[in-house]
């Protein structure tokens, strides 16, 4: 049996009480202080539904990825764009969000859009060879011939690299 899910609704339900009791609390105070109890009716809504909206678990960057990464498998592109964007807004610095935005934009043959994404992906790593690859493919739709070969050159130099280095650790 999963215990995370019974571990998740205890820790909302702590959160929740001692919101409800800062905000009895802060009532106290302002019924001393000769507030309209009205307002502080309202007021009391307010604070408790900002409290509880901050009880719900977000989802990490890397859910959205890997989300993103599911709906592009089934043909979902939107569905993966919008994916791989709320993992940009949540991490600006993922790296698999920013590479796979790049390809549903090359998808949507929104070329531009496609090639900012994947020098995001090579800002953040140089390294990133794949992203390299796929700045070349864009880059060669584009029609920049020059620019793509410029770009498959790093990616076969960093490839080599990576390829050396994991055959060395092999026994």
């Amino acid at each position: 049996m999963n215990n995370a899910a019974p571990l998740a609704i205890n820790n909302i339900a702590k959160v929740a009480i001692k919101g409800a009791i800062l905000t009895y609390v802060f009532l106290l105070k302002l019924v001393s202080l000769g507030m309209n109890p009205l307002y502080q009716k309202c007021l009391a809504i307010v604070i408790i539904g900002l409290i509880l909206t901050q009880c719900g678990k977000k989802k990490s960057s890397q859910a959205y990825v890997q989300e993103g990464i599911k709906y592009s498998n089934q043909g979902h592109y939107d569905k993966a764009k919008e994916s791989f964007l709320k993992a940009i807004e949540e991490d600006p610095k993922n790296l698999a969000g920013h590479y796979g935005l790049g390809g549903i934009y090359n998808l949507e043959k929104q070329y531009i859009s496609a090639e900012k994404a994947f020098k995001s992906t090579i800002q953040l790593d140089p390294t990133h060879y794949n992203a390299w690859y796929s700045l070349g493919y864009t880059y060669e739709l584009m029609g920049k011939t020059k620019d793509a070969e410029i770009s498959y050159t790093k990616y076969r130099r960093l490839k080599e690299k990576m390829d050396s280095i994991m055959n060395k650790e092999k026994p």
